[in-house]
């Protein structure tokens, strides 16, 4: 039941870190995969590993999810490549240049806040959703975050250059809301609209932040990259999940209920 074969995926962001591991948990269920990055030949190159090591087509394009006219033309020719689109996951954003001081946050990083992890969201799902309505299917995965679920406690960045900025956080409970209602919207046409949440994953960090932050955790570590996200988004993604929509699904190790 999660087999995707035979269907065509489009993943923003995909380039790298949690979007090229979801990239990777959609072709090894069989799934084509447009990748899209602001950096063309980042997306190329994660385009050609996936295909190369899971024998599925894929295609790397430059997109920044901010530029409408850009964002139409991208899915018109993901469509085109594969004969329609079956699968979107809204992966871009991040935390741009905000100094995540509540006090001091200019406007400015605010929206652009806004701008690349909730507008762009709601342009790829709005020209998602036109290709799939009149074919009556198709499943759209919105990344959101544990950030937009509890107020964070920020001690945990002490001695780091690590920050989480508020409109990051406000923009991924956008994300969440938009979920709902998009999946209310789109449901009379045959279209599942779900949020994953991921908690934090180990990549790097300083020391400090990443065992305050397991010991925050039920299971007492961070996520695995290239491993404890992609099941969640391909099981979503797939026939497994027929009966699941306006859901908001948690990858956290228990983050979020741990008190």
């Amino acid at each position: 039941m999660i087999s995707l074969k035979g269907r065509a995926a489009l993943v923003t962001g995909g380039g790298q870190n949690l979007g090229f591991e979801i990239a990777t948990g959609l072709a090894e269920a069989g799934a084509d995969v447009v990748i899209t990055s602001r950096e063309s030949k980042k997306a190329a190159d994660a385009a050609d590993r996936l295909a190369k090591a899971h024998g599925v087509k894929a295609l790397g394009l430059a997109l920044d999810v901010r530029n409408e006219a850009a964002v139409i033309e991208i899915f018109r020719l993901a469509a085109e490549t594969f004969g329609g689109l079956d699968i979107l996951v809204n992966n871009a954003g991040g935390s741009v240049a905000a100094t995540g001081k509540l006090e001091t946050e200019p406007l400015e990083s605010w929206q652009d806040l806004l701008d690349l992890n909730l507008t762009g969201t709601f342009l790829c799902l709005r020209e998602a959703a036109r290709r799939m309505m009149p074919r009556k299917k198709g499943a759209i995965i919105n990344i959101a975050s544990v950030s937009s679920l509890v107020g964070r406690d920020r001690s945990v960045y002490a001695g780091t250059t690590m920050r989480n900025p508020v409109g990051y956080t406000a923009a991924k409970a956008g994300v969440i809301g938009l979920t709902y209602d998009a999946a209310a919207y789109l449901g009379a046409h045959g279209i599942r609209v779900n949020a994953v949440s991921p908690g934090g994953f180990e990549r790097g960090q300083p020391g400090s932040f990443i065992a305050g932050y397991s010991a925050r955790t039920m299971l007492g570590r961070m996520g695995r990259d290239g491993w404890d996200l992609k099941g969640a988004v391909a099981f979503l993604a797939s026939d497994a999940a027929a009966y699941i929509t306006g859901h908001n699904l948690v990858v956290d190790g228990g983050f979020t209920r741990f008190k």
